[in-house]
């Protein structure tokens, strides 16, 4: 037995016994985007670049503001992006950049839409990372015969930006099905986003398993609508007071011995 395995003990016993997954010939696994499939490399450059960006917009309507003042002017934007999501309501680039301006006082849709296009732009262009083997993990899966989808909540960047980005890194073709929620309109955890992913493949939610490393949105999405959990935490370990995972993965390499990829026939 492997340490990852003795970790999790007779909690998998139970996860399998409960979905039988490697049985099912059904079954799909959906994968969260960010931080379960992709990271930026230095996210620190990237926002650093997006202030640049909205210092731009800014001095073309004749405003000189400090650094620290776009800076905050931008973290209120995403800080309202996020609370949108709390609240099960949709956004994305454009109204992130509408916030943004609005804190320098300005109030114009071409110049956020522009400032919108600068944000995709950006995510599309900076150096996002494939999480390690996280490709071996979607070319197991394909060649087991499981069906394979993405669910993923947007932000900055929309889901045609995300697809660009899936294929520049090699794993678009791996995913038979996208799903973002500046296209469904709605984001995690509405049962909306992963019934589209699972309602074109036929698989039932109790055949397969979302694996994402959020509880909120995740986790609490899957398990709502009755599919199997794995809360992945490579990149990013979720300690926030709400209920577990039927599984907790390390990385790449974990997550296949808790999905037990190499026995599914």
């Amino acid at each position: 037995m492997t340490e990852h395995s003795e970790q999790s003990g007779a909690s998998l016993e139970s996860f399998f016994r409960k979905f039988a997954f490697q049985h099912k010939i059904g079954s799909a696994v959906t994968f969260d985007c960010w931080g379960t499939l992709l990271f930026q490399h230095d996210p620190t450059s990237v926002y650093k670049q997006r202030i640049d960006a909205v210092q731009r917009a800014a001095v073309k309507h004749g405003v000189h503001e400090s650094r620290t003042t776009l800076r905050l002017a931008l973290d209120h934007a995403w800080r309202q992006h996020w609370d949108k999501l709390h609240e099960a309501t949709q956004s994305g680039p454009v109204e992130i950049s509408s916030w943004a301006l609005e804190e320098l006082s300005i109030s114009d849709s071409n110049t956020s839409f522009q400032l919108a296009t600068e944000f995709i732009e950006i995510a599309v262009e900076s150096d996002i990372a494939v999480l390690e083997s996280a490709g071996v993990t979607l070319e197991l899966l394909a060649s087991a015969g499981i069906r394979r989808a993405l669910i993923c909540d947007t932000g900055f960047c929309p889901g045609e930006g995300v697809r660009t980005i899936l294929r520049q890194v090699g794993l678009l073709d791996l995913l038979e099905i996208q799903i973002f929620s500046d296209e469904i309109g709605v984001p995690k955890p509405h049962a909306s986003m992963f019934r589209a992913a699972l309602d074109p493949l036929k698989a039932l939610p109790s055949e397969s398993v979302h694996v994402g490393d959020m509880l909120r949105t995740d986790i609490a999405g899957a398990r709502e609508l009755g599919m199997g959990t794995v809360r992945i935490r490579d990149q990013h370990d979720d300690q926030s007071d709400q209920p577990e995972a039927d599984a907790v993965a390390d990385d790449h390499s974990h997550l296949r011995e808790i999905l037990d990829v190499e026995s599914i026939k």
